[in-house]
């Protein structure tokens, strides 16, 4: 996502067609998937903590709107900071924009009436809810051809500027699938489990691009990097590939550490994922805000890969950072007596 960000920004206009770029960009659309697809993950472990506790098909549903509430402030206060970071050269519908939080958002209400099912419903109602998205994207591409400029056109139809419902929600939709299937298999199972979800990533990814390039069309309209439903089972097939790989990586290369006695080692791709909210809201400021108008679609290959570098090394600093910030002494102490005088905050 780093890379791909500073690539579609700082390339120089003229060449965006060359393979180097092309290649940069494959990747970057694929993390926003995977993104989305935790959010469904989590969002699955959370219905399921819930009904662990005792919690009814009412309060699971309601878990699932505080969190849509949770992502929906976020993303809010997100376009606001844009917004007056940019002032006065932003338009006030920049605020209105539907980014990756809000469609996060509106998936997790979407959602919330299939967290009142049990295990095997949720997992029914969300691949249900995934298949429906996918496959009717390009018709929301053509309704959007007759549909006015409202909001509801915005979180709805396919748009390549924005992060729109139809086709970006699958992903969450399958992400809550997946994550309760995962939580239905015990400790021992789950290899098992994570083999097959690779070979279907694989299987899912091959028949997405075997289809997308046969000579007909079901559809009346459709583009594929766009709304094409092929290119969301592509990506569908590389979120499952990357899960398998992930999932085999921490599970026998710690082993094969211990085993020859070193202790466990520092991973980048973890690091940045337990900060990924602050590195996605930092990164975007950096790479898109008015602090980097000089360098936007002017810069040549070799020094767009150098400040690709230069970000990233930037993002996992700060990961670091807050890291150590709020592992610290100070730090708890400190959070230890603002409980104390506001403890409905521990609830938060």
């Amino acid at each position: 996502m780093l890379q791909g960000h500073v690539w579609e920004s700082f390339t120089h206009k003229d060449l965006r067609d060359t393979g180097v770029y092309m290649m940069s960009q494959f990747p970057g659309g694929v993390a926003p998937a995977v993104f989305l697809f935790l959010s469904g993950v989590t969002l699955a472990f959370l219905i399921d903590s819930r009904q662990q506790k005792g919690a009814g098909a009412g309060g699971r549903s309601y878990a699932a709107l505080k969190r849509a509430a949770f992502l929906g402030s976020l993303a809010l206060l997100f376009r606001l900071q844009m917004f007056a970071f940019y002032w006065p050269n932003s338009p006030w519908r920049d605020i209105l924009r539907v980014d990756i939080l809000n469609c996060m958002a509106a998936a997790c209400v979407m959602l919330a009436p299939i967290s009142a099912f049990g295990r095997l419903g949720r997992i029914r109602g969300a691949m249900a809810v995934a298949a429906i998205i996918a496959f009717g994207a390009p018709f929301m591409s053509d309704w959007k051809a007759d549909a006015p400029e409202s909001l509801l056109r915005m979180y709805l139809a396919p748009d390549y500027g924005a992060f729109a419902l139809f086709p970006w929600g699958t992903f969450v939709a399958f992400g809550m699938a997946c994550g309760t299937v995962f939580r239905c298999v015990s400790e021992e199972g789950r290899e098992d489990l994570m083999q097959w979800a690779g070979w279907a990533g694989f299987a899912l990814a091959f028949a997405g691009q075997y289809v997308s390039n046969l000579p007909y069309n079901i559809y009346p309209h459709t583009e594929f990097w766009l709304d094409s439903p092929c290119l969301t089972l592509i990506k569908i097939g590389v979120i499952l590939m990357v899960c398998a790989f992930g999932f085999f990586w921490n599970q026998w290369i710690p082993r094969i550490r211990a085993g020859a006695g070193f202790g466990p080692r520092f991973s980048i791709p973890r690091q940045l994922g337990q900060t990924s909210l602050l590195i996605y809201w930092v990164h975007i400021e950096l790479v898109y805000g008015r602090w980097a108008e000089p360098y936007k679609q002017k810069t040549p290959l070799a020094e767009t890969a150098l400040w690709a570098l230069a970000v990233i090394a930037v993002m996992l600093a700060l990961s670091v950072g807050k890291t150590k910030l709020v592992t610290s002494q100070a730090y708890l102490d400190n959070r230890a007596k603002l409980l104390g005088r506001l403890p409905w905050l521990a609830t938060r």
